[in-house]
């Protein structure tokens, strides 16, 4: 009977360290691949876009991220990267800078009033031009951005923003090969801060 006992704290010990150990993971702190003077304004969104049209008000202004790709390959990779959101075209359309060590590019997104709802689109440094969608959910922002590559042909990639605060939000990505009937865990998720002027 102690024996048995003795191996299963054992067990338990080991299952604990091991489980601890794999969520240890290190950040790579790499240069930014190209940072600007942060002189693009952030000005305000245009006073006619209300209600739904508000969604976009927590993202605006500058963000330190933290993104962590977990591929289905069991990879891991952590590092960080700058986004900076700002009103263009008279306060109508949210502009997102991403700024990373290895990926550079903008976001659009534009609210339509006549049909209450966000479009936009996303292009990279390595040309991808996809179409956004987004829509406010409860105390949540959900981006869906209809994508095509070799290995997945059509897919759709829902970003979630969660727990957001004004300084800091969460977001997850999901995935759909089979247009939104079902999703499975996305290859990326970040943990976002306001950055700190110094």
């Amino acid at each position: 009977m102690i024996k048995n006992i003795l191996i299963y704290m054992t067990f338990t010990v080991l299952t604990s360290l091991l489980h601890s150990i794999s969520y240890a993971q290190e950040i790579r702190d790499d240069p930014i691949l190209y940072q600007p003077v942060s002189d693009s304004p952030i000005l305000e969104r245009n006073p006619a876009l209300s209600g739904e049209g508000e969604a976009f008000d927590f993202l605006i202004g500058d963000w330190d991220v933290v993104i962590t790709w977990h591929p289905e390959d069991g990879s891991i990779d952590t590092y960080r990267a700058k986004w900076h959101n700002h009103w263009v075209v008279d306060g109508r359309v949210v502009m997102q800078e991403w700024r990373g060590p290895t990926l550079t590019g903008s976001e659009f997104r534009f609210y339509d009033i006549k049909s209450k709802s966000w479009s936009g689109r996303n292009i990279y440094a390595e040309g991808a031009w996809r179409e956004t969608k987004a829509k406010s959910e409860g105390d949540t922002m959900v981006v869906t951005i209809f994508g095509k590559n070799q290995a997945r042909g059509d897919f759709l990639n829902r970003e979630t923003y969660f727990n957001i605060t004004k300084n800091t939000f969460e977001m997850k990505s999901d995935v759909s090969l089979d247009d939104a009937k079902t999703w499975k865990r996305g290859d990326y998720s970040m943990t976002v801060t306001r950055t700190i002027e110094k």
